[in-house]
């Protein structure tokens, strides 16, 4: 009786010493979850007739076919605005680039990159006119409500804003106060002359 009660002893040991090594096992293959990142693309075109051309102000006017002004300015200089004359047809490509993502406290957050051009086509530069804008922007997570998908970030000037997370950013449950999130957006607007 006593040899048997040591056997169980010893087999319910032997499985508790397996469940454990198996746990373990199971933690160090799983990899460690992502902090928050998303990126976006849209592209739409719209039709326009050019409404005013300002060379010296390096802007530009464009009336679309609702009839609403799309105006450009603080144009660089290497655009060729002198290809646009008031009245001429043209099609307006913007194609827009959205990357938000997050880095851990205490590590560094990366140089601004490049703009790098999301709408650029070959073959038509005589007739292309492209103006790319872009913005960065660095906030730091100071709460994160996981369950009604809300963050309060915190901008450089001390300011806080508290906003929602939409539905496809995954991993929110990641972002901790101290985080930095890093936030570029790029726009290239081409504008093409009409035959």
């Amino acid at each position: 009786m006593k040899g048997q009660k040591v056997l169980l002893f010893l087999l319910v040991l032997l499985a508790f010493t397996l469940m454990i090594s198996c746990e373990k096992a199971e933690k160090a293959e799983q990899p460690e979850a992502q902090k928050p990142s998303i990126e976006r693309k849209t592209e739409y075109s719209i039709s326009a007739v050019v409404d005013a051309v300002d060379l010296d102000g390096r802007s530009v006017t464009l009336k679309d076919a609702e009839g609403a002004m799309h105006t450009f300015q603080n144009i660089k200089s290497d655009v060729p605005l002198d290809k646009l004359t008031v009245g001429k047809k043209v099609t307006m490509t913007i194609s827009k680039k959205e990357l938000n993502y997050a880095v851990k406290e205490g590590e560094p957050v990366p140089a601004d990159e490049e703009v790098r051009t999301v709408g650029a086509k070959t073959g038509q530069e005589d007739k292309n006119i492209t103006i790319v804008q872009a913005q960065n922007m660095t906030t730091t997570v100071k709460e994160v409500d996981v369950v009604n998908r809300m963050v309060t970030l915190v901008m450089e000037d001390g300011t806080p804003m508290t906003l929602p997370v939409q539905d496809d950013v995954e991993n929110l449950d990641q972002l901790e106060p101290g985080d930095k999130v890093v936030s570029q957006a790029i726009q290239v607007i081409m504008i093409t002359i009409d035959e």
